[in-house]
């Protein structure tokens, strides 16, 4: 019998995870970006002074190119394989951000601000699904997490650019910031073509041969070959048996049955639930809502700056439990605490508002940006990692990368919609807007209660039993007369 030797937490799959995660960071840098960009004057004359719609639709048309990337995704991931399906997103990147650094006019802006968000939904759909596919089950949330932890950089990187360039006194300040965008999208876009394929794709195909030697590549370390070929057979029987129980799989079968409607649900419902906790609205709009606050063009910039440097530090904290703690107890907590959060920024804002020409509380203000700085804490430790957890965990292996494109779509869709309505609400209601987070995330709390399965601990063949629509008794009578355990349930 071969056992699992103990691993180091730097593993080849974590490390992967990081370099993958250059994905994350594009998203991140991509959706930060924009934030000191609208408040910077230069900019605004440049382009003539964008009134509140068009503002929108600068921010929401990444939304939409990221909602065509996504859609892509289930053709392009199972066509292409995965790695050559992140590279083809990273191309249209290193394109928009080329764009976008010589926009002329506003139309050359928005062109290159879909482009790269085409890239960004691309990217985002596959990169997690092929880090949980290469991920043993015990480091699988830390691996997947990765992705929030790098989106966090990426903002980071992001805002603390916009303040260089609010420094920086030159008429094109704000086209340093949009060119950097195609720097990582050129390094992941190339590097990710010198890493193994996924071994459950390529079993899928039916390239065994290939599949087994990709997976020695990421788990064999000299001294586990025994455990290695056991874990190898008994994913490639799952898949094997999944693919008998199910038949050949399409877009439609998403649908066919309570368990995959299920699934579709639960993978679905945790980015609604992200999109509608209101962090797209904080870190598109958030030097909005500090104007509104009367602060000037410096202090929104610097704010925003140090806004960013909450959620990278709340995404290594997450790394540290994201493992140890079931997936309910977080979201669950974490959607609670928002709707707490927005809570107390409604009754500040109502009770204490900054109108131009009169005094204000500065004390009342300050508390709305730590609450603001708090649902970046929140978001960023609990409910953001778990966005790029559960959807490619709880689908089975030949729906993966589809369900995963359906999810994103979703992801993307309520994510245009916020930011494209946000800055004409804000503008039009004010603090009264903050009201509809604070029954959003309060719902998603008791869904999350109610409807949430747990899988953390296990396998991503072994989640199929929780939803009961792949029958595994054949392969546990085979364990069972053996007197083993299967082998990917040994590796945990």
């Amino acid at each position: 019998m071969a056992s699992a030797p103990k691993e180091k937490w730097l593993t080849k799959t974590f490390a992967a995870s990081i370099f993958l995660g250059i994905g994350g960071f594009l998203y991140g840098y991509d959706s930060g970006i924009i934030t000191p960009s609208l408040a910077l004057s230069s900019f605004r004359t440049y382009f003539d002074n964008p009134d509140a719609p068009m503002r929108g639709a600068i921010v929401s048309l990444y939304q939409a190119g990221a909602w065509l990337g996504s859609a892509s995704v289930g053709i392009t991931s199972d066509r292409l394989g995965r790695r050559k399906a992140i590279s083809f997103g990273c191309a249209w990147g290193v394109l928009g951000g080329a764009l976008m650094a010589g926009a002329a006019h506003v139309s050359m802006l928005v062109i290159g601000r879909l482009l790269i968000g085409y890239a960004v939904g691309t990217i985002t759909g596959v990169a997690p699904v092929y880090g949980a596919e290469i991920a043993k089950t015990r480091e699988r949330a830390r691996i997947t997490a990765v992705t929030q932890m790098m989106v966090a950089w990426g903002f980071f990187v992001a805002l603390w650019t916009g303040v260089g360039e609010g420094k920086w006194r030159n008429p094109n300040q704000w086209r340093l910031g949009f060119a950097i965008q195609a720097v990582p999208a050129l390094l992941l876009g190339v590097g990710v073509l010198f890493m193994s394929e996924s071994p459950r794709w390529l079993i899928i195909k039916g390239r065994d041969d290939e599949a087994e030697q990709a997976f020695r590549n990421w788990h064999f370390d000299g001294t586990n070959d025994a455990h290695c070929r056991e874990e190898f057979a008994t994913i490639r029987q799952s898949i094997r048996d999944e693919m008998k129980a199910q038949g050949n799989l399409g877009w439609g079968d998403l649908l066919r049955t309570p368990p995959f409607r299920r699934r579709l649900f639960v993978g679905v419902f945790v980015w609604a639930a992200a999109m509608l906790s209101g962090i797209s609205f904080v870190q598109y709009f958030q030097t909005a809502i500090y104007a509104t606050l009367r602060y000037d063009e410096d202090q929104q910039l610097l704010v925003s700056g140090l806004y960013g440097c909450v959620a990278p530090i709340a995404c290594i904290i997450s790394l540290l439990f994201v493992d140890k703690v079931g997936r309910r107890p977080i979201v669950i907590s974490s959607s609670a605490l928002l709707s707490v959060l927005y809570m107390v920024i409604t009754i500040l804002a109502a009770k204490y508002p900054a109108r131009p020409g009169l005094p204000t509380n500065e004390d009342a203000q300050r508390a709305i940006i730590a609450c603001i700085f708090m649902v970046s804490a929140n978001y960023s430790a609990l409910l953001g990692p778990m966005t790029w957890i559960i959807p490619p965990e709880v689908f089975t292996t030949e729906l993966r990368a589809k369900a995963n494109a359906v999810v994103q779509v979703v992801h993307y869709s309520i994510s245009l919609i916020i930011t494209q309505c946000s800055p004409i609400a804000l503008e039009r209601v004010g603090w009264k807007y903050y009201i509809l987070f604070i029954l959003t995330n309060a719902l998603c709390a008791v869904v999350f209660a109610v409807a949430y399965p747990e899988t953390k601990g296990k396998s991503l063949e072994e989640i199929d039993e929780i939803f009961g629509d792949i029958d595994r008794r054949d392969v546990e009578n085979r364990s069972s007369g053996s007197g083993e355990k299967p082998a990917a349930e040994r590796s945990d």
